[in-house]
């Protein structure tokens, strides 16, 4: 493993980190997108198979239970082949490396939890996995972007994190990473099979991405800005309001600290029309964005999807590591707009 490098860290103040040794990952195989979606299916209709053969046949339905039993043989094995959490844990070493970044997942890793439960037959103790309490902390810290939102956020799952200094201005930054597989051959909805990259194909990946950036000032102020939604709208929309209709239309703005003229006059000194513009032009390129201002932290969450090709598992960490970079030059853009 690589030494310990304390970073600053916007949920504790300051962190020690330690990225992890990948030399020992192996690379495992990639299999065809296909593949990975039928292994699955196939191995829920085999176990319907061997329900609906157990309730009206009148001997042992030996074909389904073996036919049940070799699918889910063939999915252990496909992950056991794929090594894909192992993979992409070396991918994002690598680019934390090459960045001179620090990178873990442990910390955002879930963990089981013990717990009784009373059945007939008296208590049972049973466990189950949660949330670590960094995942928990990381949540309480920025609610407005982290939960689950009915409109704007659908509520954000993290695996990683990286922590590095900006080659701009040199202060510091966090990311937040995290990435789980969606399914939307069947949606109604087409946009849900295509991804702003060119990615076409109804199964995909879905993306969170949130950041914090130490600002070169304090503000003062703790701001929220999120995509509007339904529950804003007519006599709802109570919000702050600049002068940009389009920003209006597409943003509800709040302010956290006591409601008054002084509190409004803050928010809108940040945001200025260029920060306006940089949220509008992200917007165009992340399906929901939105950015908290707590004195002198910018935090900062994106989230989108990548699907077809672009969601092939290699290509995911490669397209993951592009928008790493990106959202380093984005958030050095709304930084600077914001001071």
């Amino acid at each position: 493993m690589s030494g310990r490098v304390t970073h600053w860290d916007p949920i504790k103040g300051e962190i020690s980190v330690e990225t992890p040794d990948v030399s020992d990952i192996r690379s495992g195989v990639v299999l065809p997108a296909p593949v990975r979606r039928m292994l699955p299916i196939g191995a829920i209709l085999a176990l319907l198979w061997t329900m609906v053969q157990g309730f009206w046949a009148d001997g042992f339905p030996f074909v389904p239970v073996a036919v049940t039993t070799v699918m889910f043989a063939l999915m252990f094995l496909a992950g056991e082949l794929e090594n894909r959490d192992g993979r992409q844990l070396k991918r994002r070493v690598e680019l934390a490396r090459r960045k001179g970044w620090s990178y873990t997942g442990k910390l955002m890793e879930r963990v089981r939890e013990f717990g009784t439960v009373m059945t007939s037959d008296g208590a049972d103790r049973r466990t189950h996995l949660v949330k670590s309490e960094r995942a928990l902390a990381v949540e309480d810290r920025v609610p407005e972007l982290t939960r689950l939102q009915v409109g704007s956020f659908v509520g954000a799952q993290f695996d990683g994190e990286f922590w590095g200094t900006s080659s701009n201005d040199g202060l510091p930054f966090w990311v937040a990473i995290g990435a789980m597989e969606m399914e939307a051959g069947l949606a109604a909805n087409p946009a849900l099979r295509r991804d702003a990259r060119g990615g076409r194909g109804g199964f995909g990946v879905f993306y969170s991405l949130l950041g914090a950036y130490k600002l070169g000032r304090k503000t003062g102020v703790r701001a929220a800005v999120r995509p509007e939604n339904l529950f804003h709208k007519g006599p709802l929309d109570r919000d702050i309001k600049t002068e940009s209709i389009a920003f209006n239309e597409a943003f509800h703005v709040s302010c956290s600290n006591d409601a008054g003229a002084d509190a409004d006059l803050a928010v809108l000194s940040i945001l200025t029309p260029a920060t306006q513009t940089t949220l509008l032009d992200l917007l165009e390129r992340y399906h929901t964005v939105g950015f908290v201002v707590d004195d002198d932290v910018l935090f900062f969450l994106a989230q989108d999807k990548l699907v077809g090709a672009n969601a092939h598992p290699d290509r995911v960490d490669a397209h993951l590591a592009d928008l790493l970079t990106e959202f380093e030059a984005a958030k050095f853009s709304l930084k600077n707009s914001v001071e």
